[in-house]
């Protein structure tokens, strides 16, 4: 068995729930991209009317358009959401310089 080089600090708690916290941010504003994205694709997109009747296009235009009034603003609140997060946690998230003893 190798014993851990006396030189080298022991791996500080901080570190882990930094990374977690950055884990977290980062895939709720990815998130909260794809359903801006998938939101504005459904207000302005064009949707396929091949082979359905007419009322079933309006309905179906309807929807989507509906859909994505809700997945915009759910992606919105999503990325604003992380970002206020970060604003909030950023100053437990800073690693702490050591205390200078003689």
């Amino acid at each position: 068995m190798s014993e851990p080089p006396t030189g080298s600090p022991p791996p500080s708690v901080s570190s882990v729930g930094r990374a977690a916290f950055v884990g977290l941010a980062t895939g709720m504003v990815l998130g909260g991209v794809w359903l801006l994205v998938l939101g504005l694709r459904g207000l302005f997109g064009k949707t396929d009317c091949g082979l359905l009747s007419p009322n079933e296009c309006e309905l179906l235009t309807a929807a989507n358009a509906h859909i994505g009034k809700v997945q915009t603003l759910c992606g919105g609140a999503l990325i604003a959401l992380a970002l206020a997060l970060y604003v909030l946690l950023r100053p437990y998230l800073t690693p702490r310089a050591p205390d200078a003893r003689p």
